[in-house]
């Protein structure tokens, strides 16, 4: 807006140029706006995540004495209420204000409940109005029902005049015409009933146990939950029964919702807690039972106190920046002021449109639902996620993508395809960075992938990239190491001196391990490639085969057991998702093979290379060790089929 751009459009992507953005949270940009231009960014972000909370705070504060709770339920449920709080707390979104509309709609709700005036029902609409005019006004529509639920039951028990009917109905059509008192004129209750189950496609909308299994404090919510679902229904408290359900729902089949329907239940404990007359109860229990429930009480608080301390120092500890490319949105800004279209992961499409505005356009970023239609979020949640990156092709070409930015353990299929005009043009840390533009790094970002052809005869070429990384490549990139270490090999410098220098260095990332663990073996140092392939932090099934070859030329048989024993276990398939390819069986075959003539194999063992000889070998010549025979003539031609064809 302060560009004078129109917020109800979008400005930033190429798929859907000037097309219509809706349910735009004005408000809330309203008020970033104002503390970011007052306060600079990131100090703007900071304090108004302090804004908010200081206004949650306040809340709770009045619901708590609104509720009369006694200073022993504020003890148990604070913290707990707090662990919800920061579970989403880490990001400035509009939700951040929504847990603070949520305790004023309680509060509203229970002064309405006792006294269902014109007043308490004006504050009702009053805060409706905002919230529909803020973010998810759904959440007050949910709470709110259950009020209008709760009174007319009790105007049927009480079998009160036409007059109480006319003002449960009067006001119950004001606050439900409220729903359409906003640009969009759309009522969040159609919206509602609209929204895709499709959706469950994108992180923060799947099922809370799939993104979040074994969380004992989820569980603990939903018993919780139930506990008090029971506990309102004997209090005839219906419709806040119906509002825990509800939301306790909600929050086992959304991520996202996890945080406001904690609040809300831990909202609504401390409330039934305090309707339970806590004092009596506890002076007329015996003074055993009396300590047990102290000191059961006592741990539960000071467990939440605890909880909520260490996640509140997570989120201050907190820097995503290692998870965003910020490296190739500096790179992009200062070597192509041009711009271009940008192919792109949705969790950095706002960031990127943030930091490279106006000049160039990203393909989509978290305007789900608002701008991006469900078709086209499942389209591109296809592509972005496809091991044949000739799929995105056709979407190059139409919409003219001069630049893709992939995280490194996405990036191989774009890197292997050969339809498309794409090449590497940047590496930093944690991405790749292609382009139309340049193509800087056409063999060391293979090798990146394929260590084992490391040994490469294009020693010029890899040379020239050598001195191109070092000039544009930052100190942290993850391809610069792999270069040093390629060039000094292939330079003469002593083996010796290159593994022991690097074999230091606690910061070399698992890339540039692998890499110097092939470079080991094929120089026949299996002391060094054993120590190299052992110190990888996330071993796949080919790295545990190659451990398990150094230790076998190493002559440490009962090793190379116990790893090939892991790398073909039913066990390892299951955690690494997927059974061994053709080129892996036929490695652990040789390696069994060689083993078997040192010592006797294991029952299992035997039974598994009986299995696998029979799918795999008995078309194919016997495989011998070393180990260029198995891995290099397989993978290396493949990736490297010419000098010409690797150098253009």
């Amino acid at each position: 807006m302060s560009n004078g751009l129109s917020p109800r459009v979008d400005h930033y992507s190429f798929t859907f140029p000037n097309q219509p953005v809706s349910s735009v949270p004005y408000l809330f940009q309203i008020i970033l706006s104002i503390f970011v231009s007052a306060f600079g960014s990131p100090e703007g972000f900071q304090l108004l995540k302090m804004f908010s909370f200081s206004l949650f705070l306040l809340a709770v504060y009045f619901y708590y004495r609104e509720i009369k709770a006694p200073w022993q339920i504020i003890f148990i449920t604070l913290p707990y209420i707090f662990i919800f709080l920061l579970f989403r707390f880490n990001h400035v979104r509009a939700e951040i204000f929504d847990n603070v509309l949520i305790i004023v709609a309680l509060i509203l709700y229970l002064k309405a409940s006792k006294a269902f005036t014109h007043r308490n029902l004006a504050y009702i609409a009053a805060l409706q109005l905002l919230w529909v005019n803020y973010h998810v006004p759904i959440l007050g529509y949910v709470i709110f029902f259950g009020l209008f639920l709760d009174k007319a039951i009790d105007i049927i028990a009480r079998k009160d005049s036409a007059i109480s009917w006319q003002l449960w109905v009067g006001w119950g059509f004001i606050i439900f015409a409220i729903g359409f008192m906003h640009p969009g004129f759309t009522h969040p209750l159609i919206a509602v009933l609209d929204f895709s189950g499709e959706w469950s496609l994108i992180t923060e909308l799947k099922p809370t146990n799939e993104v979040a299994p074994n969380s004992s404090l989820f569980y603990v919510l939903w018993l919780v939950s139930g506990y008090i679902t029971i506990s309102l229904v004997l209090q005839r408290q219906y419709g806040l029964a119906l509002v825990c359900c509800i939301f306790a729902f909600n929050s086992w089949q959304v991520i996202r919702v996890i945080t406001i329907s904690g609040v809300i239940v831990t909202s609504l404990l401390a409330l039934t807690l305090t309707r339970v007359n806590f004092d009596d109860l506890f002076k007329s229990i015996k003074p055993g039972i009396r300590i047990l429930v102290l000191g059961l009480g006592a741990g539960v608080a000071i467990s939440g106190i605890l909880h909520s301390a260490s996640k509140a120092l997570d989120i201050h500890r907190m820097d995503n920046s290692h998870d965003l490319p910020a490296d190739i949105a500096v790179y992009l800004k200062e070597n192509h002021p041009g711009g271009g279209n940008i192919f792109n992961r949705m969790r950095d499409g706002g960031y990127l449109l943030y930091h490279l505005s106006p000049q160039f356009k990203i393909y989509i970023d978290g305007r789900t639902n608002i701008l991006y239609p469900i078709e086209f979020t499942k389209r591109f949640v296809a592509l972005y996620g496809a091991k044949d990156f000739n799929l995105v092709s056709d979407e190059i070409e139409r919409h003219n993508i001069e630049y893709a930015i992939y995280p490194l353990k996405m990036a191989l299929p774009a890197l292997i395809a050969n339809a498309h005009p794409m090449s590497v043009e940047y590496v930093s840390k944690k991405f790749f960075l292609f382009s139309t533009r340049e193509n800087n790094f056409p063999l060391s970002s293979r090798i990146l992938f394929f260590p084992m052809c490391w040994k490469q005869p294009n020693r010029q070429e890899l040379a020239a990239e050598h001195v191109t990384g070092k000039q544009i490549l930052p100190e942290d990139s993850v391809l610069l190491p792999l270069l040093e270490t390629i060039v000094d090999l292939n330079n003469g410098i002593n083996p010796e001196q290159v593994f022991s220098s690097t074999g230091s260095r606690t910061s070399a990332s698992n890339y540039h391990k692998r890499l110097l663990g092939y470079a080991a073996l094929d120089l026949e140092d299996y002391e060094h490639a054993f120590e190299f392939f052992r110190s990888i932090a996330e071993n796949d099934t080919l790295d545990l085969l190659m451990l398990a070859y150094a230790a076998l030329k190493n002559g440490n048989y009962r090793a190379t057991e116990g790893i090939l024993q892991v790398s073909l276990s039913k066990e390892w398939s299951e955690l690494t998702a997927r059974n061994l390819t053709s080129n892996e069986q036929a490695i652990a075959v040789t390696l069994l093979e060689t083993l078997k003539t040192h010592q006797a194999l294991s029952s299992q063992l035997e039974a598994q290379l009986a299995q696998m000889s029979k799918s795999l070998l008995q078309d194919l010549p016997a495989l011998e060790l070393p180990l260029a025979n198995v891995i290099q003539k397989g993978h290396c031609e493949t990736i490297f089929p010419t000098l010409s064809a690797a150098k253009d």
